[in-house]
């Protein structure tokens, strides 16, 4: 169960950290490119006279911060994204004016255009300056990724490190929008993955005095940032001439979601201004049609998402809080009907420590019984101990062949014995093991594991041979309550690991699906659920190991089986408490091979009694044997073997034991 308890986590503490670490570089956007635009003051005239179709005079004045990743790398190139696109029939386009650099000392150089796109590696080296740099050009849409990159583009001279500020004054087609009952100006002034670098963000947009509608007759909107909009201020003051439109925007402000990466106003018009500033606008597909309700709707629709996702949210939070306290209530109710009609017994008497031996029961039996299911039948503990109990009732003894040579394998001799002491089923299965691969009643430890790893056919029915003397020993010595003892009990483990499977998978796909949407891991629902989930695999887990069904006897029987274990266990104890009869420790040694800790009663055995007595043990020389790491590596090939020898009898790849026969809207950037 410990074991059970450090796996699970182990598991969930690397299964958090890798959700946690994909959800981090899914919000963080790496890129080779290191410039980005850090500050912008952006300023807007509506302009409505003849042919203007709905145009807006924009001037910026943008900040590049530049950091290349080494000297070799230098940038040769900087943009600003004007992307063009339609809007109600009607395209929406841009034609620059000018471009000036501005120096750290105020000057300012006027930068003339490039006769044709700059961007090719070859065009790094144009020594005669007809393209850039110290030029500007800019590339028209539609976009095709390959020639038209819908942007302005800054041609540099190879810049490593440095801070550059340009100023552009470009023109806007259609950005006013003219419908039969309503006028709407729409500026997406800045969007895209590198507005979160933004440092700081002003603007102005300017309507003249003679156009701009009167007060009741308009509404401005703003939207972006995490706030999901941002504040402004009107003034006829801050520009003569003009009402002005203005917002400043901090670092503080400048926060965003993937959702609202963008920096957008909005004006509408409307009653008897209507369209006063789309006179000469251009006619749209619902040039004639009645927009206002739609559009107000629209914006009604927009406000209302943040309490409508907070309403999502808390609705899917309390969902999956709710199903996960269910599933755990039914556990809960479930295991106590399952409590209810199960004949489950107490022990008698709760033992701590127990330093007899309680019986002359199988120690493989043993292992299982203090173990319950949680370990491997064969394993290499299992295989040592039965060596041990046999050599212990003289059926066989354990030899070096060349005392000359180390303890290995091959120079590990087996020698079958006759002897009348009474022997388990189990031991019956393991003594026949040996009987039918040795020859002349003899065989070396290397030979059996290679004749075991040949023999598909006996070795898969000597494998569900040992398995079934343990549950039919079980039961005929009146441990087990029947040979189903561990259904219940495998049954809820089956649906912990069920739960516990399931847990992860929607802690990872629940929040993967959501994060970075607007729900926004909603107050952690799937990680609530499935800690929950957890929580009930857990106590699934944890209840199982009552419903292995032991008899009153096997109850009694488990204390002390239990205590001598902890008592072996304990090698402070088996000093001081532990009796001084040889006969006694050897049958320590065995259960101690059993539940893999013979090295402690070894230590203790070297404490209790003096050097001449042990060595006049034959027991105590093959456990030194069958402790160190050549037969514990040993013991676990031969078990390795056994589970080989299985596989291959069960797919059909064999031929026999001795057979011959076998089978197998725009930002900015640089470049």
């Amino acid at each position: 169960m410990k074991k059970w308890l450090k796996n699970f986590f182990l598991i969930s503490v690397i299964s958090i950290i890798v959700l946690l670490l994909i959800l981090f570089l899914n919000s963080n956007k790496f890129s080779n490119d290191y410039v980005h635009i850090t500050d912008v003051n952006y300023q807007a005239k509506v302009i409505d006279e003849e042919f203007s179709n709905g145009k807006v005079i924009i001037k910026e004045q943008l900040t590049f911060d530049i950091h290349a990743a080494s000297k070799d790398n230098l940038f040769w190139e900087l943009w600003r994204e004007l992307p063009e696109a339609y809007y109600d029939g009607v395209l929406v386009d841009y034609n620059v004016l000018s471009v000036k650099q501005i120096l750290d000392d105020g000057i300012i150089i006027e930068m003339p255009e490039s006769p044709q796109l700059y961007w090719y590696d070859e065009d790094f080296t144009d020594t005669s300056g007809e393209l850039g740099p110290g030029k500007w050009y800019h590339s028209k849409g539609p976009y095709d990724n390959y020639y038209n990159y819908e942007s302005l583009i800054f041609y540099v001279d190879g810049i490593y490190r440095d801070t550059i500020v340009y100023e552009i004054e470009y023109e806007m087609y259609n950005a006013a929008l003219r419908y039969n009952d309503v006028s709407e100006l729409y500026l997406a002034m800045y969007s895209g993955e590198t507005i979160e670098h933004l440092k700081h963000f002003s603007g102005e947009i300017l309507i003249p005095l003679d156009i701009m509608p009167k007060e009741g007759n308009y509404k401005a909107y703003t939207y972006g940032t995490h706030k999901h909009e941002f504040n402004f201020i009107e003034s006829e003051t801050i520009n003569e001439n003009y009402h002005t439109f203005k917002f400043d925007l901090n670092k503080d402000d400048l926060k965003f979601d993937n959702y609202n990466q963008y920096i957008e106003f909005a004006l509408l018009s409307f009653n008897e201004d209507k369209h006063i500033f789309t006179r000469n606008a251009s006619i749209n597909n619902y040039y004639y049609d009645d927009m206002l309700n739609s559009i107000i709707k629209a914006q009604d629709e927009y406000e209302a998402i943040p309490q409508k996702y907070f309403n999502k949210k808390k609705t899917l939070f309390i969902s999956l809080t709710s199903l996960g306290f269910g599933i755990l209530l039914l556990a809960l109710i479930s295991e106590k009907i399952l409590k209810n009609k199960t004949k489950l017994y107490t022990p008698t008497i709760e033992i701590d420590y127990f330093r007899d031996i309680p019986s002359d029961t199988d120690p493989n039996f043993v292992r299982n019984l203090v173990f319950r299911n949680d370990t491997k039948v064969h394993d290499s503990d299992g295989y040592a101990s039965a060596l041990l109990s046999l050599i212990h009732k003289g059926y066989i003894s354990l030899t070096q062949v060349d005392t000359n040579k180390r303890s290995s394998p091959s120079n590990q001799l087996l020698e079958v014995l006759d002897s009348d002491v009474n022997l388990s089923t189990i031991e019956t299965q393991y003594l026949n093991l040996i009987k039918r691969h040795a020859s002349n009643s003899t065989i070396t430890l290397d030979s059996l594991q290679n004749r075991i790893k040949k023999d598909y056919e006996y070795t898969e029915d000597f494998t569900k041979r040992v398995e079934n003397s343990l549950k039919k020993y079980g039961v005929t010595e009146g441990y087990y309550q029947n040979s189903n003892y561990l259904s219940i009990s495998n049954t809820l483990k089956s649906f912990s690991i069920i739960l516990l499977v399931i847990a992860f998978v929607i802690m990872f796909v629940g929040n993967l699906s959501i994060f970075n949407t607007r729900m926004n891991l909603a107050f952690g629902s799937y990680f609530v659920l499935g800690f929950l989930l957890i929580l009930t695999s857990l106590f699934l887990y944890y209840v199982s190991s009552k419903y292995v069904l032991l008899t009153q006897f096997g109850q009694d029987e488990y204390q002390k089986w239990h205590g001598l274990y902890k008592f072996l266990d304990n090698e402070t104890l088996m000093v001081e408490r532990g009796v001084k009869d040889l006969v006694i420790w050897e049958k320590y040694l065995i259960y101690a091979t059993a539940f893999g800790i013979s090295h402690k009663v070894i230590k203790a055995l070297k404490m209790v009694f003096p050097k001449e007595v042990i060595q006049n043990s034959t027991l105590y020389y093959s456990s030194q044997v069958t402790r160190n790491n050549s037969f514990y590596n040993y013991s676990r090939s031969l078990s390795s073997s056994t589970k080989t020898a299985t596989y291959t009898s069960k797919s059909g790849g064999h031929a026999g034991y001795g057979s011959s026969g076998r089978g197998g809207g725009g930002g900015g950037g640089g470049h």
